[in-house]
């Protein structure tokens, strides 16, 4: 019974261990065959999540919302403000992929190395949007995925 509860907590640490330092997904792009690492944050179920990703030197931000209940946006700059304790700070995006016929929204920004460090410390993030204002807060566990996240495309 003592070696079962020994080997079980030993496979728990491994399984804990592997999670924390695990590789980055991959995938190739469609466009140019390149490759790309990323990883998800899930904010809000499956539906609405962060994705933080890298093509070769280029980083990218991006907001997925698969329900969003949006009659109007304008292709023009929405704002995505990041509170952190290394320093507030906002992204623009200039771009959103929606179409009438596919309920997928997506803001997407790049980003640099030294906003990638200013994230660490995100204890909320706010999406501006013109109908919609959406407000996350990062506990510890969402801060470790977020964490997780800018690791997996931080170039240094």
């Amino acid at each position: 019974m003592k070696r079962t509860c020994l080997f079980g907590a030993i496979g728990l640490l491994l399984a804990l261990h592997a999670d924390v330092f695990s590789q980055c997904k991959e995938k190739n792009s469609k466009s140019n065959n390149q490759k790309i690492s990323y990883q998800d944050v899930p904010l809000s179920g499956a539906e609405e999540f962060l994705t933080l990703s890298k093509t070769g030197e280029e980083q990218i931000f991006s907001y997925q919302n698969d329900l969003i209940e949006l009659v109007y946006h304008v292709q023009m700059f929405t704002e995505i403000k990041f509170t952190s304790t290394k320093g507030n700070f906002s992204l623009f995006t200039a771009t959103s992929d929606r179409t009438f016929w596919d309920q997928h929204f997506i803001l997407s920004a790049p980003v640099t190395s030294r906003e990638l460090e200013k994230m660490r410390g995100t204890t909320k993030i706010e999406i501006i949007l013109p109908e919609d204002h959406k407000v996350y807060s990062f506990n510890a566990q969402k801060s470790q995925m977020l964490n997780k996240a800018i690791e997996c495309v931080n170039i240094r």
